[in-house]
């Protein structure tokens, strides 16, 4: 792989709007090149070696079989969702075991608890944050976030062996400058959560995928 090539790779992943944009032939590949040379991804002399690098260059399939399972997706949304990122700790764990217990999911409460290698995430309602006081004091917060909200998109099964159901959703959430607190996924759900402020464009963002 040439210098010139590991450096667009890194671009790229910056500004993925650029891929999308040439898949889409928005942009040539001269101008995409010489764009580049103005970026310092190359030199001003190596115009033609950007040229060539392009024309060799695989780009990732822009995801249409993907897309189309957009059409049979369902949205929904909650808000008012608060996200406390705790220590690891296994006394932490057996107090969150009581908490599931008493959670009334047939009401619609929510409670995902996350246990990764060094933390435990726990997402509830802003309105259950009362329930939480007694592990808040006992053990270490590392992070809260407050007025989260949840955007469930629920995929068909066929949803499952596709690729690039996930890449999609991200790229254009990016391109679009969305900022994601956190993903989590329940195949074939994926959860999103999202400051309220970029709530309503990404459900209009979302919803244009499904008219794809």
């Amino acid at each position: 792989m040439s210098q010139i090539e590991q450096e667009f790779r890194q671009f790229l992943s910056k500004k993925p709007e650029i891929e999308t944009c040439y898949q889409e032939k928005l942009i040539n590949r001269r101008s995409l090149a010489r764009y580049l040379v103005k970026q310092r991804i190359a030199k001003s002399n190596q115009l033609e070696a950007v040229i060539a690098m392009l024309r060799r260059f695989k780009f990732k399939e822009n995801g249409k079989e993907a897309k189309k399972l957009f059409l049979k997706t369902k949205i929904n949304i909650k808000d008012n969702i608060t996200i406390l990122d705790f220590q690891k700790e296994k006394e932490l764990i057996q107090k969150l075991e009581h908490l599931i217990a008493n959670t009334n999911y047939d009401r619609g409460d929510t409670l995902k608890i996350v246990v990764g290698s060094s933390s435990v995430k726990v997402f509830l309602d802003k309105e259950n944050e009362d329930r939480m006081k007694e592990i808040i004091n006992k053990f270490k917060l590392q992070n809260k976030l407050s007025n989260i909200s949840e955007i469930s998109v629920i995929f068909p099964e066929e949803a499952i062996k596709e690729k690039g159901i996930l890449s999609t959703i991200t790229r254009e959430l990016a391109v679009n400058d969305i900022i994601v607190s956190e993903l989590l996924t329940a195949t074939p759900e994926l959860l999103i959560y999202l400051k309220e402020e970029y709530v309503l464009k990404a459900y209009e963002i979302l919803k244009r995928l499904q008219k794809f």
